[in-house]
């Protein structure tokens, strides 16, 4: 069996922590007739370029639009230079598209100030986990495939009324993907005309009997920086803290596998795993590990009807990274049981006279 990797690379931009700002805006919050309400634009960047040239597939704006939850967003004002996180403007406000109006709308208004900037941080969808520390937010991963979340995040910093008129005066975010992306592809490596092989469970684990799990149940993203951060390996209970996945389960029926690259088996958009980013490279300093364990069945159609259960194995040791999409090729061969027969040459086995006239 052999596993390939693709991966694609989102593009993401990163501005040093500063210290959240005490300043006091509620004064300044809906009373100004000469000022304009500060409005929003969000979209999503594409979301993977591979690096064998293929692209994965692309989001489009109306997945964003068309949610019922919106997304949320920090806004921190400040008079001094460079970016200062926090939300003395905006605390975890929700923005929600209308269809009718065509535009993004939040409510009670906020308009924008003279002189100053404000640094702004956004994540989709609105309210997918608690904070701490105002935009640190507290994410939980389900632990069933089709309900996981591919949450987004974005920041605008050093925004003024005047730096925004070419953006159509609003604040635009460009939203990539805070996760790491797995699918999964299965073939087999040769046609065999002789049995049916067929797929019947994959699992991702900590370790190829099942007893250690292997993906962050929890994280936290620091929405300024992008950066996660997750269970210590120091914990008694860091095993807890983790989880496996069955990714494809098919265990009675099972599904055909074929040679041919358009028949292989492939995840749906609904079984892609959506994990926190982890190292699993050999030598991490977790020392986390990850297996990719696969179960088939071998039915044989001419001869003797057999039909055989097999499960194979092998680790995984790439660094899943942030706004990354990985493809893992599994490739089944089967090394067909051959014969060869020789003959020894006879042996000398000596000679034995026998007398005939002492026979009786």
């Amino acid at each position: 069996m052999n596993k390939k990797f693709f991966m694609g690379i989102a593009a993401m931009a990163a501005l040093a922590l500063v210290s959240c700002s005490s300043e006091d805006l509620n004064s300044f919050s809906d009373n100004s007739s000469k000022n304009e309400a500060i409005s929003f634009d969000g979209y999503l960047g594409r979301s993977a370029v591979a690096v064998n040239g293929s692209r994965g597939s692309e989001v489009k704006i109306d997945n964003l639009q068309n949610s019922d939850k919106g997304f949320g967003v920090f806004g921190n004002y400040s008079s001094t230079e460079g970016p200062t996180f926090g939300a003395n403007l905006f605390n975890n406000q929700q923005v929600k598209y209308s269809s009718t109006d065509k535009k993004w709308e939040y409510t009670p208004h906020k308009y924008w100030l003279t002189p100053g900037h404000i640094d702004f941080l956004a994540y989709d969808p609105y309210n997918v986990g608690t904070f701490e520390n105002t935009y640190c937010l507290n994410f939980t991963v389900s632990e069933t495939i089709a309900s996981q979340i591919d949450l987004l995040w974005a920041k605008a910093v050093g925004q003024t009324k005047d730096n925004i008129s070419v953006t159509d005066n609003k604040v635009k975010f460009q939203f990539d993907h805070a996760l790491s992306r797995l699918g999964y592809s299965v073939k087999l490596k040769n046609a065999y005309s002789e049995a049916t092989i067929t797929l019947n469970k994959i699992t991702l684990a900590g370790s190829k009997d099942l007893t250690q799990n292997a993906f962050y149940k929890k994280g936290t993203i620091n929405l300024s920086t992008g950066d996660w951060s997750t269970a210590s390996s120091e914990d008694s209970k860091y095993n807890d803290a983790k989880q496996n996945f069955v990714w494809f389960d098919k265990e009675t029926s099972g599904e055909t596998l074929s040679n041919i690259d358009n028949d292989a088996i492939k995840n749906s958009d609904g079984e892609y795993l959506f994990v926190v980013p982890q190292n699993f490279s050999n030598g991490n300093e977790k020392n986390d590990q990850l297996y990719v364990i696969v179960e088939y069945t071998i039915s044989y159609k001419d001869g003797v009807k057999a039909t055989i259960k097999n499960k194979v194995y092998k680790q995984l040791t790439n660094n899943f990274e942030r706004g990354k999409a990985y493809t893992i090729n599994l490739i089944i061969g089967l090394t067909p049981i051959e014969f060869n027969a020789d003959v020894e040459a006879w042996g000398d086995g000596g000679k034995s006279d026998i007398d005939i006239d002492s026979w009786k």
